[in-house]
């Protein structure tokens, strides 16, 4: 299964400083590297409010014990929000779909059966 993750600016972030010197950003790093076999792609924003990272393990549980332990969780520089991910298109996974005219033909009769258009 897959989580996506979603780092924001926690209770102990300071808002003097950017995001690669909050506390516990370097142990933050050094966390993902030593659980890099879960993580299929991480980075922050370029804006420095943030970050996200997706992961493929077995259960949810099993990834909030891996956002749990993120030091710059347990430290309040991040909070988070963490939502279940389907790759349903992935250049990288050769996932793809041909959306045509048949599918978009029966998804508006759905919809108009719903009365939604």
């Amino acid at each position: 299964m897959r989580f996506m993750i979603i780092y924001s600016q926690g209770p102990n972030w300071r808002d003097e400083v950017s995001l690669h010197d909050q506390p516990s950003i370097p142990e933050h790093a050094v966390y993902g590297q030593q659980h890099q076999h879960l993580i299929v792609l991480a980075g922050p924003f370029t804006d420095g409010s943030g970050g996200a990272v997706v992961i493929d393990v077995e259960s949810e549980q099993e990834a909030r014990a891996f956002v749990d332990q993120d030091p710059a969780v347990l430290s309040g520089v991040f909070s988070y929000q963490i939502k279940q991910w389907s790759t349903v298109i992935s250049r990288f996974e050769g996932n793809q779909f041909n959306f045509d005219e048949q599918y978009l033909a029966y998804k508006h009769k759905v919809q108009k059966d719903l009365g939604i258009i």
